[in-house]
């Protein structure tokens, strides 16, 4: 017998619709689509080039087709809110939530500046191409909603639905600042977060209202060439280099780190950059030296040759010193509390880079 047989809280939840209802296919306005766009020639939903990325690597390609750091903002005055969406890939993992790695999570971001819960689509671990899910809302008024999509999984479509003649418009906006960019590995990507939206990345965003792009690549953050040369074209605010824990040996991580550097470099020249180390580094600590040592001395030599504008942050102090053990789900990829961690350092240090991401 299953769970939710025995347990209704554990089933995925449905409310019926009262009344006529009026859809949206995603993306479209009003609805403000971040962290990925939607590509017409592959019917999906991507992170980045899917040319660019079949160039660096097969593995890359299909990762950029997972929607990490993908964000809708609306408002609206509907008392509901169903949602339909269809994948052809059904990335079920043995240490991480169906929520986060394939469902979505919609919040309400109050007027004072708080969150509201409002629906965790939890994917039933049959569902093979897709999945629906409805909730009440408040309604009322105008509220504004952000919607998180899955850190592990494709999304061809997303079909909303609300109240026939309700108000709909864009939600709270970002502040006027180019997007934050973080390059790094299945950690950057957000395993194994329970939420699409406890990733340290959210966290941060939530905290400065700044809009941010996830490039992290489960197990495939190479630090390749023309991976800097692409991610040196995107306009950003801050770049925050974090692929320490992909690279395959320390050598190969000497390789390409400070190369990885000028190439982004040459192409923004003002931007600041934070280069991180691995924060798993207990269970290699001799390894996790030598790469901590790799990175502080690309940080070295980029500070010898005048770059004031380029900061590190020692990946060993992102979970803290109290209760490391229970930071992370396998002794790799952290949990919540171990993202919540990092997510705090990683502010911190932003802070002091330029108080303009407080």
């Amino acid at each position: 017998m299953g769970i939710e047989k025995i347990d209704s809280n554990f089933a995925a939840k449905q409310v019926e619709a009262a009344g006529e209802k009026e859809s949206y296919t995603l993306p479209c306005a009003p609805f403000d689509l971040y962290g990925v766009s939607f590509d017409e020639k592959n019917g999906r939903f991507v992170r980045m080039d899917l040319d660019v990325a079949e160039r660096i690597s097969t593995k890359v390609s299909h990762l950029a087709k997972h929607t990490s750091g993908g964000r809708v903002r609306f408002s609206t005055d509907s008392t509901f809110f169903g949602m339909t969406v269809t994948y052809d890939n059904f990335n079920r993992m043995s240490h991480m939530t169906l929520v986060a790695s394939s469902g979505m999570l919609l919040l309400e971001e109050r007027e004072d500046g708080g969150l509201d819960f409002v629906l965790g689509v939890k994917p039933s671990y049959r569902s093979e191409t897709g999945y629906t899910a409805s909730v009440k809302l408040k309604g009322g008024k105008m509220r504004n909603y952000i919607l998180y999509l899955p850190l592990y999984n494709f999304v061809n479509s997303i079909q909303v639905e609300l109240d026939a003649g309700a108000k709909v418009a864009g939600g709270k906006k970002y502040r006027e600042e180019l997007p934050i960019l973080y390059y790094g590995s299945s950690i950057t990507q957000g395993g194994c977060a329970s939420r699409p939206d406890t990733c340290y990345q959210a966290h941060i965003s939530r905290w400065n209202n700044i809009d941010y792009i996830n490039l992290g690549f489960s197990g495939n953050g190479r630090g390749e060439q023309a991976m800097a040369e692409y991610l040196g074209k995107i306009p950003c605010s801050l770049f925050v280099m974090d692929y320490d824990h992909n690279a395959p040996t320390p050598e190969h991580l000497e390789k390409t780190h400070f190369a990885f550097y000028e190439t982004f470099r040459a192409l923004q020249p003002d931007t600041p950059i934070l280069m991180i180390s691995m924060p798993d580094c207990d269970r290699i600590p001799e390894q996790a030296k030598q790469r901590e040592a790799v990175i502080r001395k690309s940080y070295r030599q980029a500070k010898a040759r005048g770059d004031q504008n380029v900061y590190f942050l020692a990946g060993k102090t992102l979970f803290g010193k109290e209760d490391r053990v229970i930071c992370t789900v396998d002794n790799v990829h952290p949990n919540d509390l171990g993202f919540s961690r990092m997510a705090k350092k990683i502010y911190q240090k932003m802070k002091q880079i330029n108080p303009k991401f407080q």
